[in-house]
């Protein structure tokens, strides 16, 4: 599967900028494999968050989703990841940009986003800096041909805990 709209496509529907060298820097989070919702909460650290009505039906190991709070620039979001195996850590750090084997076209440039997930779902423990978040945000890390079969269902209902 490929990824390549027109530039001016790029700038209307998924917010690209040009850059010097003639190509278009697209955030992630603007992408179309990826399923948001805006809001509007602080985000701080020491918190906890419960995420409620937010599901992703037929993802199937060894793939595994990122649903995160993203902050106003689309750069940062802190988040949990649902998947059927356990990691190691608590707090696992990634970088999303694209599903896996996408390929763009050149003059394409994805800015991916920085994520902080928590490896339990529906609750959103690691952050380390406080932030504004604009949206929230599904990423799910599989194929291209594997996320053309996956729902996301988004109606987000956000606990902060103490």
């Amino acid at each position: 599967m490929d990824f390549a709209p027109s530039p001016a496509e790029l700038v209307k529907k998924y917010g690209a900028r040009r850059t010097h060298d003639d190509k278009y820097e697209v955030q992630a989070v603007n992408l179309p494999w990826v399923v948001k919702k805006e809001l509007d909460i602080a985000i701080t650290p020491g918190r906890k968050y419960t995420v409620e009505g937010v599901r992703v039906e037929w993802l199937v190991p060894p793939w595994e989703a990122y649903v995160a709070f993203i902050d106003t620039a689309g750069e940062f979001g802190a988040g949990y990841i649902i998947t059927r195996r356990r990691r190691l850590f608590n707090c696992v750090y990634k970088s999303y940009s694209k599903p896996i084997n996408l390929q763009t076209a050149p003059y394409i440039v994805i800015r991916p986003v920085e994520l902080q997930l928590t490896d339990r779902e529906n609750t959103v423990e690691c952050v380390d800096r406080a932030f504004r978040a604009k949206y929230i945000a599904v990423f799910i890390n599989a194929p291209a041909s594997e996320i053309q079969n996956i729902q996301v269902v988004l109606n987000p209902v956000v606990k902060e805990n103490l």
